[in-house]
């Protein structure tokens, strides 16, 4: 299946509301998407985007932590399905032993973690087609 390349471009805390705005632009196109995240995982994207560390481990920090303890490395991520206005991601990964998993996620969690181990995000051309006219 086709995919593209993407990444953060822009992020919106909106006060006195729960749910907060992510943007994703193709790395090599035009399209980009917005996302509603929850405002820990706008936490957790900001942080990593800036490179700051958390005075307590968030979600994000406890899954790196968690990866390295068991000796895995984290591949990519990718949001490869969109419906009634929920988008889908798996964050693909392997073991110590080389062995592939992958892990069915919300985007936002999977964007967060990959942000901080610098692993590639990705948007099936399947979600581009549903969710934006190019």
């Amino acid at each position: 299946m086709s995919r593209t390349l993407a990444h953060v471009t822009k992020l919106v805390q909106v006060d006195g509301h729960s749910h907060q705005l992510l943007h994703l632009s193709e790395a090599d196109g035009e399209r980009t998407l917005e996302v509603m995240i929850e405002r820990n995982a706008l936490i957790a994207i900001r942080s990593a985007l800036m490179g700051e560390k958390n005075t307590r481990p968030i979600t994000s920090d406890l899954c790196t932590s968690i990866i390295h303890g068991l000796n895995g490395t984290v591949h990519e991520t990718e949001i490869h399905h969109f419906d009634k206005g929920t988008y889908f991601a798996e964050l693909r990964l392997s073991d110590s032993s080389g062995k592939a998993i992958s892990i069915d996620c919300r985007p936002s969690d999977a964007i967060a973690v990959c942000l901080q181990l610098n692993a590639p995000i990705y948007i099936s051309e399947t979600v581009w087609k549903k969710v934006v006219s190019s």
